[in-house]
C-alpha cells in the first residue's frame, strides 16, 4: 500500500534536500516515537545519511563485518520492492508517465498521480499485491482503507 507521497519537486534534486522539503522528519518524530521513548526506523537509500528516523547500509564495502554484509544484503533486496508501487501505478495508470501529456502548470500533474495513487491503492484492496504477496502480508479490506 502507498501510504505517502510527496511532490512533485522542480529538476532533479537530492534526496536528501527533497527529504528536507517533505518535511517527513517532522511528522516521523510525531508518529513514531514509542511511550517508552523507543522509535521506529525506516529504512532510505543511499541518498540519505544516517539519522534518527532513517537508517542506510553500511558504506565501506571492504571494512564491513559479515552481519553488515548480510544487513546490506537483505535490507537492498526489501528496498526494491517499495519500487513495485511504483510500477504498479504506471501499469495501471501508463498516462502519467507519458510525459508529453504531463506539462506543469498546462496540467495538474500532481493531482493525477494521487488520484492513480490512491486508485492502485483501491486496486491492492481489492486484487492483493505483489509485495503483500512476498511478504506474506494481507492488504486491508476496501471498507477499513476508505475509512
Amino acid at each position: 500500500m502507498i501510504g505517502r507521497l510527496d511532490g512533485p519537486y522542480i529538476g532533479r534534486r537530492h534526496d536528501a534536500i527533497i527529504l528536507k522539503l517533505s518535511e517527513l522528519r517532522k511528522e516521523l518524530e510525531q508518529t513514531f516515537v514509542n511511550a517508552d521513548g523507543s522509535w521506529f526506523t525506516l529504512y532510505g537509500d543511499p541518498g540519505y545519511s544516517n539519522q534518527k528516523f532513517i537508517k542506510t547500509g553500511y558504506r565501506n564495502k571492504n571494512n564491513n563485518n559479515e552481519a553488515q554484509l548480510n544487513f546490506n544484503r537483505t535490507m537492498s533486496s526489501l528496498r526494491v520492492s517499495v519500487e513495485y508501487g511504483f510500477g504498479k501505478i504506471l501499469q495501471l495508470f501508463a498516462f502519467v508517465d507519458f510525459k508529453k501529456n504531463q506539462k506543469l502548470l498546462l496540467s495538474p500533474v500532481k493531482k493525477f498521480y494521487l488520484v492513480a495513487a490512491l486508485f492502485t491503492n483501491i486496486h491492492s484492496c481489492l486484487r492483493g499485491n505483489q509485495v503483500a504477496t512476498y511478504f506474506d502480508c494481507e492488504t486491508p479490506i476496501l471498507e477499513a482503507y476508505l475509512e
